[in-house]
């Protein structure tokens, strides 16, 4: 079987008869829930530095927050009761986790020190627990319940307001 060839941007310089478009279900696939399925073990890292702006994507969709606007996570926000309830966490716990990852990720490339934390394979059907002020991230249950996220809004989250993916295509 011939490996399936895709395309990015406006399409392959031959004839469509040989490419199909791809959908917004099918990109999705391709470029966030099939890798973030496939990562384990030492992955769990990387995965947390992909998840926030997906994470924060959904949340956006969720809420019906416009892009023109930044997602507030101050006290009492709707964001923050969002993040709260889908990490399993205390809502007087979020904004700190939430800066501590989120933030500490994306521009230090590490979680901020200003938490006590600790990232685990083990499974206990929930994101994240806080106990005696330690964070404990769940990560491979965190993944599954994102890409379940994903899978339900894939075609909300990037087809409005100029937030398109890019045009793929498949060898049909």
């Amino acid at each position: 079987m011939d490996p399936i060839n895709y395309n990015t941007g406006e399409g392959p310089h031959i004839t469509s008869d040989y490419y199909r478009p791809v959908s917004e279900k099918e990109k999705a696939e391709i470029w966030f829930t099939e890798p973030l399925k496939r990562m384990k073990d030492d992955d769990a890292f990387v995965f947390l530095m992909v998840c926030f702006p997906l994470l924060e994507t959904i949340i956006r969709a969720e809420l019906e927050i416009p892009d023109v606007n930044d997602v507030a996570f101050s006290e009492n926000s709707k964001a923050l009761k969002w993040f709260a309830d889908f990490m399993t966490i205390p809502e007087a716990n979020a904004r700190d986790i939430w800066d501590a990852f989120r933030n500490g990720l994306l521009h230090r490339a590490m979680v901020k020190s200003t938490l006590s934390y600790e990232l685990t394979g083990i499974s206990k059907g929930k994101p994240a627990d806080v106990t005696n002020g330690l964070v404990t991230l769940y990560v491979w249950d965190f993944r599954d319940k994102l890409v379940t996220k994903l899978e339900k809004h894939h075609k909300k989250l990037w087809n409005k307001d100029g937030n398109t993916l890019p045009r793929i295509y498949v060898r049909a």
